[in-house]
């Protein structure tokens, strides 16, 4: 069972949720604790469950075990499930789902909770001005581009002032430059309004640079809660470390507490590990590093020969065969572009002792 002690102050609470459908389990044993005023994005590959989490904190769909509390108020247990429209929420899709004949003060004013039209004015031109489309106010969805509309999306479901906003694959749709932008945006946004958010994305990306914490889920289970740098840094699965970039992952016979890899015998330290027979070894491409002979000082090296050179930005990508009698092995490290040889070069690579991630393999 994971579960986000990490938070306190939490707006949203759901404890050992589990939803099943078609006498299949979609979601299993799910805790969860959203904070106020923070963004958690729960990130996980299609089918997963994501959505189907959305959909029950919502009340759209009914759970079968659990409970989920808004501000430690019950609003979903078996059996009772306070509406969807009594809740609060603010949803936000992939499709941006605006009112097509009505233009954008409109769409962005039509949930305001204001009375008078002086106050409906002010604030919606307020947030129009926070996601910089003040003059669009009398523009028409169809006259808008797709990260324009998603933007005005966020902006009407925001002026309901939810006390949570949820929002499914907001950025799926839209190209890599205009996303990055579109998501600057959104995430300036939530920290001008202090919005409790939930950010589903399949995109790990995306959760890194706008969660203030990431929910990391598979096959209906949530398999570790955590700030971002701890996600990344501090993976408690392979599968976790594998999810959040490109790996290198070895798969290693254990034997005195010690696997056997292409680097050369790797001291198993954990305990709970060190009674497998075999683990997996994680390596990140950037925590490589090349040089031209080999030195005594790089605890874990080896010998190889680079195949092909790939320049993106300021890092480059190189593809290496490993020069080993007993295995072969075509690997990836990623470099910054001080020392990089020739192609067909050899070369030794070699990772520091603290620079992997070992998992008991099951």
């Amino acid at each position: 069972m994971i579960c986000s002690k990490v938070v306190k102050d939490n707006n949203i609470e759901i404890q050992n949720l589990s939803l099943i459908k078609n006498k299949k389990k979609i979601l299993s044993d799910i805790n969860l604790n959203i904070p106020s005023n923070k963004v958690v994005c729960l990130v996980g590959p299609s089918g997963c469950g994501k959505t189907s989490l959305l959909r029950v904190i919502a009340g759209l769909d009914n759970l079968n075990l659990g409970k989920i509390f808004f501000k430690n108020k019950i609003f979903s247990k078996p059996n009772y499930s306070v509406p969807t429209e009594k809740r609060n929420i603010g949803l936000v899709f992939q499709e941006s789902n605006l009112f097509p004949h009505l233009n954008i003060f409109k769409n962005v004013s039509f949930g305001s909770k204001k009375k008078e039209y002086k106050d409906i004015q002010r604030e919606t031109f307020e947030i129009l001005r926070k996601i910089g489309l003040p003059h669009y106010s009398n523009t028409f969805p169809h006259q808008l581009s797709a990260g324009q509309k998603q933007l005005v999306s966020i902006a009407r479901s925001l002026v309901t002032k939810p006390e949570l906003l949820m929002m499914d694959e907001p950025f799926a749709n839209l190209d890599q430059r205009l996303k990055n932008k579109i998501r600057d945006v959104t995430l300036h946004l939530l920290q001008k309004t202090a919005t409790t958010a939930l950010i589903i994305t399949h995109d790990p990306d995306d959760a890194m640079f706008i969660g203030d914490y990431i929910a990391v889920m598979n096959e209906g289970k949530i398999l570790q809660f955590d700030r971002p740098s701890k996600i990344y840094n501090n993976p408690k699965s392979s599968f976790v470390a594998r999810f959040f970039g490109e790996t290198l992952t070895l798969r290693c016979k254990i034997y005195k507490n010690k696997a056997n890899t292409i680097f050369g015998p790797i001291k198993v330290k954990l305990n709970d590990i060190s009674k497998a027979k075999e683990v997996e070894i994680v390596f990140r491409p950037e925590a490589f590093k090349i040089s031209k002979n080999s030195s005594k000082k790089d605890l874990y090296k080896i010998k190889s020969k680079i195949i092909a050179i790939k320049y993106i930005g300021k890092n480059s990508y190189l593809h290496l065969d490993i020069l080993n009698k007993l295995v072969k092995k075509h690997i990836h490290i990623k470099v910054s572009g001080k020392f990089i040889p020739p192609k067909n070069k050899i070369c030794y690579i070699s990772i520091g002792k603290r620079d992997f991630f070992i998992f008991k393999y099951k």
